[in-house]
């Protein structure tokens, strides 16, 4: 059979299957359009749907897709820094209220480790005292009397202490002159309180030798 024959068979079969579902046969017109088109025809309009299919889902696949933000931790669910551990204790003695050893937060001021000592006595003489030096672990803080001649440096027990003691309460000390007991005092205002007396070596011209002889005479 014929590619010809075949449309006409079908052609038939198609408008028998009109005609019973309407009641009245195909228009001829109709017909003839129904199968008007070529297998060659059919090819080419079936090649150009695909093109136009690929074309549209590569343009999809390029088209720039809204960027998903990354879940970023909470400042709130950052690990504390600093805790209990990280504070510092001073023995305050003299003119306060409650004398004793108290626990301070780091960065306290000599103002803070009076504060909580009960505050000065109504005799304290608060002028030879350095109340915004900041405090330093294991110290001792000394507040005197009104009348009262304070430790040398104001930090008890007769010795000097290094981070209250001016340039001329230095000099007392054997090997510090002038220029180095100024040093000395520079370097605390720069650098922060000395934590220890090995701390003093950080200062140009105190060595090893001036260092065994003033260490039993200077406290913190």
């Amino acid at each position: 059979m014929t590619q010809e024959s075949t449309r006409e068979a079908l052609a038939r079969a198609a408008a028998r299957a009109y005609e019973a579902a309407h009641g009245n046969p195909l228009p001829e017109p109709a017909r003839g359009l129904r199968w008007s088109i070529r297998p060659r025809a059919a090819a080419t309009a079936a090649v150009v749907i695909a093109i136009l299919v690929a074309f549209a889902v590569l343009a999809d696949a390029a088209s720039p897709r809204a960027a998903v933000p990354l879940a970023t931790p909470s400042l709130l669910d950052a690990p504390s820094l600093g805790g209990p551990g990280d504070r510092v204790t001073v023995h305050v003695v003299g003119a306060v209220a409650s004398p004793g050893l108290y626990e301070l937060d780091p960065g306290a001021r000599i103002a803070d480790a009076v504060k909580a000592a009960g505050g000065a006595q109504d005799d304290a003489d608060l002028a030879a005292v350095n109340l915004a030096r900041e405090v330093v672990d294991g110290e001792q803080v000394v507040v005197p009397r009104v009348g009262e001649a304070p430790a040398a440096g104001a930090a008890g027990s007769g010795r000097v202490g290094l981070n209250g003691a001016n340039a001329a309460e230095l000099e007392s000390l054997p090997g510090i002159g002038p220029v180095l007991a100024e040093r000395i005092v520079q370097d605390r205002e720069r650098n922060g309180p000395f934590r220890s007396v090995e701390d003093l070596t950080r200062v140009p011209g105190v060595g090893p030798a001036v260092l065994e002889r003033i260490r039993d005479l200077v406290t913190m």
